[in-house]
């Protein structure tokens, strides 16, 4: 069952920031994965437009910076054209920035773990806008990477140096790792990924390509509501060529899944490489999967390279509700035919569409 909110209402609940989308319809479970606050965002992109006005037709104020973090004031309905699945802004000193490029982001840093790992080490997410990894425990070595709120991955060592300690982070892609600075990073527990409802056995997910609604079904009873990225074509330089990459219909069973991974392909200027992409749940042969999303907060139509991106709530959500069940340790699992939950991809694939990312 949904809830049907008028504009009024829509406004009063502007603290959400949990999607991108103005929705006409909101499920009390998006409402318990809204953040208090709208606290802090992270700009995602070079030159997003502060206008003064939550509309792109009035002035402009000025163009950000990558990576810019603001203070997040409000969400307020605003001109969605020509993003019509779209019509969100947030309200940042100065002005009006759309949302689909702002990531919600917190700025907690921790009190790092001092006593000696586990034997297969702890998963974390990191906790801060974004942080440097370094080839090596030392902030003059060479950056590998800069990380971002939410990214999720594998404490494999600890190393004190000079007052600090940092957390070397496993990477399946990278041979020796990184390190970052152990303040950046929250430690997940093991009990945030028990699974949900275990003694459920009629489990299925539905994506809409239409509506880009994914929906979590019991038997006939929706518990789980939330929006997301699909599939999208992007120009391949390689074949000089606009080249698809759409999400396959059907229905699939989850055969695979990981609490982190590191997602990887193509080649500039649409390739993509994202460490630490959290709470996967992969249901198609060619690897297509709900996933975790740091690098946009732009749900509600294709824009990805054949995966479900979800917010990093949602995305945790289905992970421990859906099956086959993960462990913390080793934190991933593979099944054989006939899988797990089934994932019922429905709608109209677009055919060539947009711009986008991963």
């Amino acid at each position: 069952m949904t809830q049907k909110l008028s504009r009024r209402d829509f406004l009063k609940l502007s603290s959400i920031a949990i999607g991108a989308a103005a929705l006409p319809t909101l499920s009390p479970n998006d409402l318990r994965l809204a953040a208090p606050s709208m606290g802090l965002g992270r700009v995602t992109v070079l030159g997003l437009r502060l206008m003064k006005r939550p509309r792109w037709t009035t002035d402009l104020i000025r163009t950000t910076k990558a990576d810019e973090v603001v203070e997040l004031y409000r969400a307020v309905v605003g001109e969605g054209k020509p993003f019509v699945h779209n019509n969100v802004w947030f309200e940042v000193e100065g002005g009006y920035l759309h949302s689909s490029w702002v990531q919600p982001v917190k700025n907690e840093p921790q009190t790092p773990v001092t006593s000696p790992l586990p034997l297969n080490g702890l998963f974390g997410e990191i906790y801060v806008p974004y942080t440097e990894a370094y080839e090596s425990p030392d902030t003059k070595s060479k950056i590998v990477y800069r990380l971002y709120y939410s990214t999720v991955s594998k404490i494999d060592k600890l190393q004190q140096v000079n007052g600090t300690t940092w957390y070397h982070l496993f990477d399946e892609e990278k041979p020796f790792g990184f390190w970052v600075d152990g303040k950046t990073m929250r430690i997940i527990a093991s009990d945030e990924i028990t699974p949900i409802s275990p003694e459920e056995t009629d489990k299925r997910v539905v994506a809409d390509l239409d509506t880009h609604w994914l929906s979590a079904f019991e038997g006939k009873t929706e518990v789980f509501r939330t929006r997301f990225a699909s599939g999208a074509s992007f120009f391949d330089p390689v074949s000089n060529q606009q080249k698809l990459y759409i999400t396959p219909g059907g229905k699939h069973p989850i055969s695979r899944k990981f609490v982190s991974t590191h997602m990887a392909g193509g080649v500039a200027p649409n390739g993509y490489d994202l460490p630490g992409v959290g709470w996967v749940s992969i249901f198609a042969t060619g690897g297509a999967a709900i996933h975790s999303t740091y690098w946009h907060n732009d749900y509600g139509r294709p824009r990805s390279h054949g995966c479900l991106n979800c917010t990093p709530d949602a995305a945790k959500w289905l992970f421990r509700w859906t099956t086959p069940e993960v462990t913390y340790s080793p934190g991933k699992i593979e099944v054989p035919w006939p899988g797990g939950t089934r994932v019922e991809v429905e709608g109209t694939p677009p055919t060539f569409t947009n711009d986008g990312s991963s």
